[in-house]
């Protein structure tokens, strides 16, 4: 048997470096180390996760960064004990300078994208479940994942974009969940000048304290100092409205969007029962008359 196996190695040496069977074992081999190492990087990551010592976003980009070299360096050290394989690369590096030029313009972008999810992971102007918003390109969304190469952000359609990491790493970007998630909402709305002010303010405290999504934000000093829950303030006095504005602090975004959906429905509906009207644009024509 192992006469058969030195006569087969003997015999394809010529394109393996140390013989088929020598080859097909070897990359078994480091196939099952490279198995081992990956499963060790995941592990780790995970409990330097558990134990707060990584943040979610930097083990996912992390993890990703070693499989990449893991994965890069297991086919470099199989590609090189196949001959011709091994022959082509060393004479592409040392002779082919216009080659490496070309695939170097070309991986430009790719390794821009690298970087870029480098500088995100390292400085982390937001992390994996924060809502952000990218004016420029006029996307709103929680960030899903960030890869290698991309970003992705779920939308409130629930749809997934996908976004270079060197556009997002270059953008004007507001994030909403970095520090704090509350969200200070301005509900605005426009009553006609024959409308009572003091009656639309109290309908409007009333409908806004009562909704469970406001939250109380008033320190105990303002408390002490008797400071309103909702304070309702005449914002602008426009040619067809009083504009009528409150400001009001809710825990996240979502319950943002119900508060004010919700205030908006009943707001309306308490008007239209204590005859507050809503202003519509209007003007007034004066026709005159001349004699002749």
């Amino acid at each position: 048997m192992l006469t058969w196996i030195n006569e087969v190695n003997q015999n394809t040496e010529q394109w393996f470096s140390q013989g088929i069977i020598n080859f097909l074992l070897s990359t078994f081999i480091i196939l099952i180390v490279m198995m081992i190492l990956i499963k060790i990087k995941n592990k780790y990551f995970k409990r330097m996760v558990i134990k707060n010592k990584i943040d979610p976003t930097m083990s996912k980009f992390l993890a990703r960064l070693v499989s990449t070299s893991v994965y890069l360096f297991v086919i470099f050290i199989i590609v090189s004990q196949i001959k011709p394989l091994n022959q082509f690369a060393v004479s592409l590096l040392a002779g082919s300078g216009v080659a490496v030029l070309v695939i170097g313009f070309a991986a430009q972008e790719a390794f821009s994208n690298l970087i870029a999810g480098v500088f995100l992971s390292l400085f982390r102007p937001f992390s994996v479940d924060n809502l952000i918003s990218i004016p420029s390109i006029n996307i709103t969304g929680r960030v899903e994942d960030i890869t290698l190469r991309h970003t992705v952000i779920r939308t409130f359609e629930n749809n997934r974009i996908i976004v270079p990491n060197n556009v997002i790493n270059s953008s004007v970007i507001e994030n909403r969940d970095i520090i704090d998630n509350k969200i200070c909402n301005f509900f605005l709305v426009g009553i006609s000048y024959d409308s009572d002010i003091d009656l639309a303010r109290s309908i409007m405290i009333e409908e806004a304290e009562k909704h469970p999504n406001l939250i109380d934000t008033r320190t105990d000093q303002d408390k002490k100092d008797s400071v309103p829950l909702v304070n309702v303030v005449v914002a602008n006095l426009n040619t067809s409205s009083v504009d009528m504005r409150m400001a009001l602090w809710t825990s996240d975004a979502p319950k943002s969007f119900k508060l004010m959906a919700d205030l908006r429905e009943s707001i309306k509906k308490r008007f239209d029962q204590q005859g507050i009207d809503i202003a519509l644009p209007h003007q007034t024509i004066i026709v005159k008359n001349k004699e002749k």
